[in-house]
């Protein structure tokens, strides 16, 4: 028997799983020191939600 677990996401929080899991994968992929990734792992959160939010909040008027 396959249980499936269904749950929704909005558009935000599709978003911020998608920029913590690409950051996490860049961290170990870049650096060396556990210090240095976790720094580029939340620059890179930080970096991908700001631009998402942007191109969001650019795109707006287009959409009406």
């Amino acid at each position: 028997m396959i249980l499936a677990i269904a749950f929704t996401l909005s558009h935000f929080q599709s978003m911020t799983l998608f920029a913590l899991l690409i950051s996490v994968a860049f961290g170990f992929l870049s650096r060396r020191r556990t210090n240095e990734r976790v720094k580029y792992i939340i620059w890179s959160l930080f970096l991908f939600l700001l631009i998402g939010v942007g191109i969001g909040w650019a795109m707006y008027p287009f959409s009406r």
